[in-house]
């Protein structure tokens, strides 16, 4: 429940594990930041090599969205698949973060943001001598390209709705509606897993991505087959997974959402380019204080 104030974490959290894509070990401390700090990714501070500086989550950081979000610096330095800790900090309503890396992207873990979530929760939530704010929709902004589109209407609460359609009959179509106010479908979301097919693997990792991919932290379809032993953790893992995605890439907006998110086939690219338009779109969005009890918007602590 909401105070009407900011939050960091009570405490520090490490993790450690493998890049998705680099495959190279990778650690990762959580720390309390300052009110209005918002999430910040220090590159310098596990490392022993050269500076590169700290790096916003921000829109204006972004500089490449394929399979993974990554953000850069004008340093040069750069940090990958942030998204899954940046929907973690959303779920959990933690508003100031200090993530100290070791490398230039964040773990996989499982391929789900449980561990994230997990970490957070462990930490523990504290609140910040500052006003809390929300980004309020409040007029409908539409992204659309080709098949593939995202909608944000406004709307009291914080409710999104995902809609994939892949060949592969193991995926097939699947649309999931969840309510962030409500513990289980965020449950639900912070297991759903990275997801890709056994035939792009070979070729992702010639383009130098997926070096770090198995069975331990992704969902691998082949036609009618999911080649994992252990099978799903949900029958809409793969539409909660692109919520999933979703969620932390419009944490780039600066604030958490309330209103109404409809996306149909999203990815990184498709996320990241909405979210510009939400910001430049004058008059369609403005921020305001929390509410004080309840929930109501991402990134405000749901019940259970």
């Amino acid at each position: 429940m909401r105070t009407g104030l900011q939050t960091t974490l009570a405490r520090e959290a490490v993790l450690e594990g493998v890049g998705l894509h680099s495959g190279a070990p990778c650690k990762v401390r959580l720390r309390p930041a300052r009110a209005d700090d918002g999430i910040v990714f220090d590159l310098a501070a596990l490392s022993s090599g050269p500076s590169r500086g700290r790096i916003r989550a921000c829109i204006d950081s972004v500089i490449d969205t394929r399979l993974c979000t990554r953000l850069g610096n004008d340093a040069g330095g750069s940090i990958g698949t942030v998204e899954h800790l940046l929907a973690a900090a959303t779920v959990i309503g933690v508003d100031n973060l200090l993530v100290e890396i070791d490398g230039d992207e964040l773990p996989i873990l499982d391929g789900s943001a449980s561990p994230y979530v997990d970490a957070l929760e462990e930490a523990g939530v504290a609140s910040c001598q500052a006003p809390h704010r929300r980004l309020r929709i409040l007029e409908r902004v539409e992204l659309v390209d080709g098949a593939r589109s995202i909608i944000a209407e406004p709307y009291d609460g914080a409710v999104i709705e995902v809609s994939i359609d892949y060949a592969d009959p193991a995926i097939g179509v699947q649309t999931v509606v969840l309510d962030l106010s409500d513990g289980e479908s965020l449950k639900r979301l912070k297991r759903a897993r990275t997801f890709c097919r056994l035939a792009d693997v070979e070729a992702m990792r010639k383009a130098g991505l997926s070096r770090g991919g198995s069975l331990d932290n992704a969902i691998v379809v082949d036609g009618d087959k999911i080649l994992n032993q252990s099978g799903l953790r949900d029958p809409q893992e793969f539409a909660l997974h692109k919520a999933l995605d979703l969620i932390g890439d419009l944490r780039l907006a600066g604030a958490p959402i309330e209103g109404r998110i409809v996306a149909v086939r999203p990815g990184h690219d498709l996320n990241t380019r909405f979210v510009k338009r939400l910001l430049e779109r004058g008059g369609a969005c403005e921020l305001v204080p929390a509410r004080v009890s309840g929930s109501g918007a991402l990134g405000e602590p749901a019940g259970e």
